[in-house]
C-alpha cells in the first residue's frame, strides 16, 4: 500500500467534507443482468457464488477509489483488496471466511472451497467478524432467499468504517432474462457517486465476458 499525501490529493476537499459526518457511509442498490454469466457457469458446472464473488472482487479491484482505506488517521490506497465473506454453517448460522485474492481463478476457487468446507464444519479457528488488523478487504455477503430491493448495514464505530460492505440477492428470471440486486455500501469520504457507478458498470462488464476471467 502507498499512503496518500492528502495535501496534494485531488480528493482532499471532498475527503475532508465527509470524514467527519455522524454518518460518512452511503449505499446504492442497483440490477445487474446475470444472463450471459449464469449460462457459461452453468454449462461448465462452476459453483455460482465462488465464481460470482471472484468477478466481484476482480472488477471492483480495478477502480482504485475502492482499494482507499482511512487507517489510524492516514489515507492509505492498497494494491490489491482481498475478500472477506459470510458462510452459513451446517448449524444453519452465519460465519465469516477469508483468503488471500488470486487473479487466477481456479486458484481462487480452490482457496475459497477450502475455507468455506471448514467453516460449514466449525472447523475454522475462531475470529471476531470484522479483524481489526487488516483493512484490505471487501466485506461480502449476501441474501439468497430474498429478492431485494434495498440494503442497510449494521456499522460498527470502529476502524472498519471504510472497508465496503458489499451484497447480493436472489436472482430471478423474467421474459427470459435473469437480473440480480447487488447493493454497494463505501464511505463517502472515499468514494462518491462516479467510481461508485464505475464500480457497478465495471462488474456488469466482467459479468458479461465471463469466458475472459473464469477458466
Amino acid at each position: 500500500m502507498k499512503i496518500i499525501d492528502i495535501e496534494n490529493w485531488k480528493g482532499k476537499k471532498h475527503y475532508l467534507w465527509f470524514k467527519n459526518y455522524p454518518v460518512p457511509y452511503y449505499s446504492v442498490t442497483s440490477r445487474l443482468d446475470l444472463t450471459r454469466f449464469l449460462g457459461y457457469i452453468k454449462e461448465r458446472k462452476y459453483p455460482f457464488f465462488i465464481s460470482f464473488m471472484y468477478i466481484l472482487n476482480l472488477a471492483l479491484n480495478e477502480i482504485e477509489e475502492f482499494r482507499l482505506r482511512e487507517v489510524n488517521g492516514q489515507v492509505v490506497l492498497y494494491d490489491v483488496i482481498h475478500p472477506a465473506y459470510t458462510i452459513m454453517t451446517n448449524d444453519m448460522v452465519f460465519d465469516n471466511c477469508e483468503h488471500e485474492f488470486c487473479f487466477d481463478y481456479s486458484e481462487y476457487k480452490s482457496r475459497a472451497e477450502e475455507k468455506i468446507l471448514l467453516a460449514k464444519q466449525g472447523l475454522k479457528e475462531d475470529q471476531s467478524y470484522n479483524d481489526l488488523t487488516r483493512f484490505d478487504q471487501f466485506y461480502f455477503t449476501c441474501l439468497p432467499w430474498l429478492d431485494f430491493t434495498a440494503v442497510t448495514h449494521p456499522m460498527p464505530n470502529d476502524a472498519t468504517l471504510t472497508v465496503p460492505r458489499i451484497a447480493w440477492g436472489k436472482y430471478v428470471e423474467e421474459n427470459g432474462k435473469t437480473t440480480m440486486a447487488l447493493n454497494i455500501h463505501v464511505s463517502h469520504a472515499l468514494v462518491d457517486g462516479y467510481p461508485l457507478a464505475q464500480g457497478f458498470n465495471k462488474v456488469q462488464e466482467y459479468l458479461d465476458q465471463a469466458e475472459r476471467f473464469i477458466k
